[in-house]
């Protein structure tokens, strides 16, 4: 029975060097209320009051990493370069105007020095069900994905698997990887697909040509490919964008003879550069929305819905570690928050305890630092504030008062370089924002 899930779920991982994803998500697909009918989509974003002109976060979305490491727990992915996926991840959200942003919920180490490279037929998913947390998006990191075909072997970059809803990803991956992946999950296709097939599933290069026989109706481009007529038709484009990311395969035709027109940027393409993708299309976020809106845990990402404000993060984050320290200038002030992490089945949600930041000091001796910690209001806090070198030495540490929402510390004849700051909260507190300053005073 395993065998034969695990052949069920190979089924998803076909023939693609790039993304793994060529058919993913075709029987998934053939069910959507937008094949065909594309205005479909237009309707729903004005059903929910969607802006494209303004930035507004919908779904809040927690994701859970597993890092694959060696037996005795080095290697693998760092924080820090958690911290740069997360990044990219929600700066395309911001930028594109998606509506979604997304924490970490947890970050879990698999110590597994022969996991390091995982074959991409077989472990691959297999991982993907030994290792699976419900109520999040799973992102599996590892050094290396193998595969072959027929004694060839491919470039494996990242991947989705329909079945267990999961993310692989191979480190070092583009900075749109994972953003790419994530569209896997909200339902998108990629634009390239079928392009090589017939007319009967090619997308024509025509956004009006439409089928002429008489077991297909409507406009070939809301059906074929990928489904959505603000997507052109595409061939695959790792040989057909130049430099400068601009398409160079004017030259080439559709199986109607139109030439084809592409767009190089799509986040869901796969141009010769990949610093050239960085967008969505109108319909593309419509698609995401609505999958999201039909997602299990969607009452909980919602943040339309008030119950689900706790779970609402500061722009520092992830900065759970200090690899993951944020950086604060001289004389900042930054608002921050201990934000709620969701996980299903609990009554009371997880809170993000700890919050790190770093700050530099100029090329001069005897420096004095004063951090000051405080939040909004009078309230009763407990919360930690330490202060750390770049060796990781505490050097001073100080507890909140009894009912005071004032922390500081000061420490004097500090040397340049790199200092880090931990702030963590012990116990809950009635609210959960927080402001802080950080003010570095040099000694005459």
């Amino acid at each position: 029975m395993l065998v034969a899930n695990i052949q069920d779920i190979n089924a998803q991982f076909l023939n693609d060097e790039f993304c793994g994803n060529k058919e993913i998500l075709n029987l998934d697909y053939r069910k959507k209320p937008w094949k065909g009918q594309n205005q479909f989509l237009f309707d729903y974003l004005e059903k929910i009051g969607y802006n494209d002109n303004k930035d507004s976060t919908r779904f809040l979305v927690p994701v859970k990493f597993w890092i694959y490491r060696n037996n005795d727990g080095s290697g693998g992915a760092s924080d820090e370069e958690i911290k740069i996926l997360m990044n990219d991840l929600n700066y395309y959200q911001k930028q594109n105007n998606t509506g979604f942003r997304f924490y970490i919920r947890e970050i879990e180490s698999v110590n597994k020095t022969k996991r390091l490279k995982l074959g991409y037929f077989v472990e691959t998913p297999l991982q993907t069900i030994i290792h699976h947390t419900k109520g999040c998006i799973n992102i599996y990191l590892t050094d290396f994905i193998k595969k072959k075909v027929r004694g060839t072997p491919y470039l494996v970059r990242g991947t989705y698997n329909i079945a267990t809803k999961s993310v692989i990803l191979q480190r070092n991956t583009s900075n749109t990887g994972l953003t790419h992946e994530i569209g896997h999950y909200f339902g998108l296709l990629h634009p390239h697909r079928n392009y090589k097939s017939g007319k009967s599933k090619q997308e024509s290069v025509s956004r009006t040509r439409a089928f002429k026989g008489p077991f297909k109706k409507g406009l070939i481009c809301e059906k074929n490919g990928d489904g959505l007529a603000d997507t052109p038709a595409e061939p695959r484009l790792n040989f057909l964008v130049d430099n400068d990311c601009n398409f160079s395969g004017h030259a080439l035709t559709d199986n109607w003879g139109d030439h084809y027109q592409s767009n190089t940027n799509n986040i869901m393409s796969y141009p010769t550069h990949y610093r050239c993708r960085n967008s969505f299309t109108l319909s593309q976020k419509s698609v995401m929305l609505y999958k999201a809106s039909e997602n299990k845990y969607a009452d909980n990402w919602n943040t339309t819905d008030q119950k689900n404000k706790i779970y609402r993060f500061d722009l520092y984050e992830p900065d759970n570690t200090m690899e993951m320290a944020s950086i604060v200038k001289n004389q900042e002030k930054q608002y921050r928050t201990f934000h709620k992490i969701f996980i299903p089945g609990k009554k009371e949600s997880s809170s993000d305890q700890i919050d790190w930041l770093k700050f530099e000091l100029p090329n001069q001796n005897k420096i004095a630092v004063q951090i000051t910690f405080m939040t909004e209001e009078k309230i009763k806090t407990n919360i930690s504030l330490s202060l750390y070198d770049s060796n990781k030495i505490l050097l001073k540490k100080q507890d909140s008062l009894e009912q005071n929402n004032l922390v500081q510390i000061h420490v004097k004849n500090l040397i340049s370089g790199w200092y880090f700051v931990k702030i963590e909260k012990k116990q809950a507190i009635s609210k959960m924002l927080y402001n802080y300053t950080i003010k570095v005073e040099i000694e005459k």
